[in-house]
């Protein structure tokens, strides 16, 4: 077994990424790497794991658990410890290739079944030990650190069944455990889909999907994950919460909404009941677009949202550098057709590509696409074909993995994302532009990929060479500025990552002093003795074992 610390930090399925060759030439140009500095591997994390703090659990808890879950499914050892100690936020890599793991659970623990998440909880919240609530381990945001140790609460391992499909009500109910990958393989096999498509959709889990309030590539058609879900089946210190899967209702507050973003804080997801659609992949339309101006496509995006003629599903945008860096990393630079596109006034630096799908019935999905032409051509965009979506599509998960390869090669990158309206749209784009482009050597994409009537979010990629030496103070005090930047003029906080710990400082000052009283309310009644991921998820607390008043 492989117990290094690269062998944690590698995301998806720990393949070896390499870097193509094109991708290699914007490198050189952009960051003016060398062949001696393309050979370099820079921090490659490739020393045993070995954790400086010790389990803290007494032995008679340790025995507790494991009469629960049985011998198997209760690990202390440092790799499994190490392992379960973080997501993939950039700033947690780094730490993993530097040989730091500041914050191990004591334990993890693999209950097979809800009642056995139950036993836990109880035990858990009477001897006061943290529980940090654990799916595919994607997330951003820092929310599965355990500052305070305690156990991090796989779900993943067991509880990953579908329990049932109605297709009567067209639900599906499954255990917060399962991937995304086989909720749809399941769901296909029936002719269903979930039509829930994040890019870590292969590693993560319904469970974190709704924990984090996330949102899919297809989610402008088919919503984010909060407007997929029925009913939640929820363990929490205070109790079980268990609601109905109910169309609507007027009884009050839907509590199922409670949970959803809580990221672990007031209990956890042991099951859920999503809507599920009709899958006709054969049926789906496509089409890409190219436009004169970022401008001119966020105008057209606005209008086929405010058209109601009917949504599409896909529907994405790349601003002129993303544009641009797909040109070259795609071999279309200078082809025949670039030219072509340039002596149509489709400039480099300022042209901008639009994606879109629609699916469901086909003579819907015709319908719709047409409008979607026209609306496009009315603002001055040129119809391209089918090939772009199809060709982005094939990789709109893999991309992620190239993170690795580029952090080998000391190239900082990360993502940052914000919900934004219409009006305070291009504000926020152009400001995070001006501060990301103060640094030396960055390259900075945005793309718009989840799109509503009042406006849209602005998904923000960057990419810059570290500082040899002082790479995560370099990276920490870039990020805090563009998120500054982002909150100062008309973002939100996010958009579908979730908060965790990374953005919780913010977290206060954002939302306001009163809502963050209502939110520390609802925690004190789920959650009185604070074991539930404490240590600063979503600004709730900061002290141990705190109890909050």
């Amino acid at each position: 077994m492989d117990s290094t610390y690269r062998n944690i930090l590698k995301w998806g399925d720990k393949r070896e990424e390499k870097i193509a060759p094109r991708m290699i030439q914007l490198i050189r140009e952009k960051f003016g790497y060398n062949d001696d500095t393309l050979k370099h591997r820079h921090l490659p994390g490739l020393e045993q794991v070995k954790l400086e703090k010790k389990p803290a659990l007494e032995p008679r808890q340790l025995d507790f658990i494991r009469s629960v879950v049985g011998d198997d499914d209760i690990l202390t050892d440092d790799c499994s410890r190490a392992r379960f100690s973080c997501g993939k936020f950039y700033g947690e890599l780094l730490d993993l290739r530097l040989g730091r793991v500041a914050s191990p659970p004591d334990a993890v623990v693999s209950p097979g079944s809800h009642d056995e998440v139950e036993h836990i909880i109880r035990f858990c919240s009477s001897e006061h030990i943290p529980v940090i609530p654990v799916g595919g381990q994607s997330s951003v945001t820092g929310a599965l650190q355990a500052p305070e140790g305690g156990i991090a609460l796989d779900l993943a391992k067991h509880l990953n069944r579908v329990l049932s499909i109605s297709t009567v009500n067209k639900t599906v109910t499954v255990e917060a455990g399962i991937s995304g990958p086989s909720l749809e393989a399941e769901l296909n096999r029936r002719g269903y889909t979930c039509g829930h498509f994040p890019q870590s959709f292969e590693y993560s889990t319904a469970g974190g999907w709704i924990a984090a309030r996330g949102a899919g590539q297809a989610s402008t058609g088919y919503g984010k994950i909060e407007d997929m879900v029925v009913a939640l089946r929820v363990v929490t210190p205070a109790g079980v919460i268990e609601t109905k899967d109910y169309p609507r209702t007027a009884q009050g507050w839907d509590l199922f909404r409670l949970f959803m973003g809580s990221e672990g804080t007031l209990g956890v997801i042991t099951e859920a009941t999503l809507r599920i659609h009709n899958h006709n992949p054969l049926d789906t339309a496509s089409a890409a677009f190219i436009f004169r101006s970022f401008e001119q496509a966020v105008e057209t995006m606005r209008k086929v949202m405010q058209s109601e003629y009917g949504k599409p599903h896909l529907f994405r945008i790349s601003d002129p550098e993303e544009t641009d860096i797909a040109f070259k990393t795609g071999g279309s630079d200078n082809s025949f057709s670039d030219k072509l596109l340039r002596r149509l006034g489709f400039l480099p630096g300022e042209r901008c590509l639009m994606f879109v799908t629609v699916e469901g019935e086909k003579d819907y999905n015709l319908f719709v696409l047409k409008k979607i032409r026209h609306t496009a051509r009315k603002g001055r965009g040129m119809y391209i074909g089918t090939g772009p979506v199809k060709k982005w599509l094939d990789q709109r998960y893999s991309s992620a993995y190239i993170r690795d390869p580029l952090m080998d090669l000391g190239i900082m990158t990360d993502t940052l994302e914000t919900a934004v309206t219409w009006e305070s749209l291009m504000k926020v784009w152009s400001s995070a532009r001006a501060y990301v482009k103060k640094r030396p050597k960055t390259v900075f994409m945005v793309h718009i990929s989840h799109v509503y009537e009042n406006g849209a979010n602005l998904y923000f990629t960057f990419l810059s060479p570290m500082e040899k030496g002082n790479e995560q103070d370099d990276f920490a005090t870039f990020h805090s500025g563009l998120v500054d930047t982002i909150l100062k003029n008309g973002g939100s906080l996010s958009h579908h990552h979730g908060v965790g710990r990374v953005l919780a400082p913010w977290m206060e000052g954002h939302l306001g002093e009163s809502s963050m009283r209502a939110l520390k309310a609802i925690k004190r009644h789920f959650d009185p003795g604070n074991i539930m991921n404490p240590g600063g998820t979503l600004g709730l607390t900061q002290e141990k074992n705190e109890i909050i008043r």
